[in-house]
């Protein structure tokens, strides 16, 4: 029995644009963001969801509401879909945390990865968190066509862990911008991947970086 997943990250933040390490730190959408939900909604306008997820976030949830309200379902919101924690620097500026450990963000730039930032989540338990939170739902709801919307760092994680590539390669491929739309087939337990990080439908709204 195959069940369709179609997978998002939030639409622009406040925080995306003020180039804030945002996890579990919430920020409004932005006037491109709230654009883009636009575009989104006409994009999966024809699509019957039978079961919409997101974050507790609240810019995850105010990505979807229309498409909620289009097909008269509530968005059940699970903590297991929240954004990778980064820990004591969760909402801080960039430019803050590279004065103080500018080695952070150049560990990242090499290997695409965060780390060493104290009391952080490590990248490989957010998208072990994950991968298992969307298996549960999926099982939970054979057969069935489902949304979900969660956050850049932990959709990649899943992504990657589904196909087995670490997040030091093929950075541009995964990389899952604001609004970033990915569908998924589940059968037998198994993630097959129809469409990776588009954001095709977005004609010329500008993006910001995944953190």
């Amino acid at each position: 029995m195959k069940t369709k997943v179609y997978m998002v990250r939030h639409a622009e933040t406040i925080g995306n644009i003020e180039q804030r390490l945002t996890g579990r730190a919430d920020y409004d959408l932005t006037s491109k963001g709230i654009l883009s939900v636009e575009k989104l909604t006409q994009k999966l306008s024809n699509i019957k969801f039978d079961a919409i997820f997101s974050s507790t976030s609240g810019r995850t949830k105010r990505t979807i509401e229309p498409l909620a309200k289009m097909n008269e379902l509530k968005i059940t919101q699970l903590e297991d879909l929240c954004e990778m924690y980064f820990g004591d620097y969760d909402g801080c500026k960039w430019q803050d945390v590279n004065r103080i450990h500018p080695e952070i963000k150049q560990r990242q730039n090499e290997i695409n990865e965060l780390s060493g930032i104290p009391n952080q989540e490590s990248m490989t338990d957010a998208s072990e968190r994950m991968y298992n939170c969307i298996k549960k739902i999926c099982n939970k709801n054979l057969g069935k066509t489902i949304l979900i919307c969660s956050h850049g760092v932990v959709i990649e994680g899943f992504i990657r862990k589904i196909v087995g590539i670490p997040f030091a390669e093929e950075r541009a491929k995964f990389s899952q911008k604001n609004v970033a739309l990915n569908i998924l087939t589940y059968e037998d337990q198994k993630f097959t991947i129809d469409l990776l990080a588009d954001i095709s439908f977005l004609e010329g709204v500008i993006e910001c970086k995944k953190h």
